[in-house]
């Protein structure tokens, strides 16, 4: 399982604006750009004790149409990073874009 560290060079690595959660307000970059939003903590237990906690994360793409080039950009990354996703895709009428939402669990230390 991947750590946020090594997800967020992965994110770099891309060359695509990104942001934690999401961009200040007035700071939003035209699209593509990526926010990496935190889900709801989970973890396997064993007699009681956890032994295995991690993070959901989506990394949400937003375009102004489907970019399936960029999308197999971050799909490429992540598979290189070794990384086990799920990939979503929603349109979002109300702002004109696409989300493409990539599903990776993150390790919690």
């Amino acid at each position: 399982m991947i750590e946020l560290k090594e997800l967020c060079a992965v994110l770099d690595s891309l060359g695509i604006p990104w942001a934690n959660q999401k961009f200040a307000d007035g700071e939003e970059p035209a699209p593509p750009f990526v926010c990496l939003v935190a889900g709801y903590n989970e973890a396997a237990y064993a007699d009681n004790n956890p032994y295995l906690s991690w993070m959901p994360y989506d990394i949400a793409l937003y375009t102004r149409h489907r970019d399936y080039a960029t999308e197999k950009r971050i799909r490429d990354a992540l598979e290189a990073a070794e990384c086990p996703y799920t990939l979503g895709i929603t349109e979002i009428d109300s702002e004109e874009l696409t989300e493409a939402a990539f599903t990776v669990n993150v390790a919690e230390s």
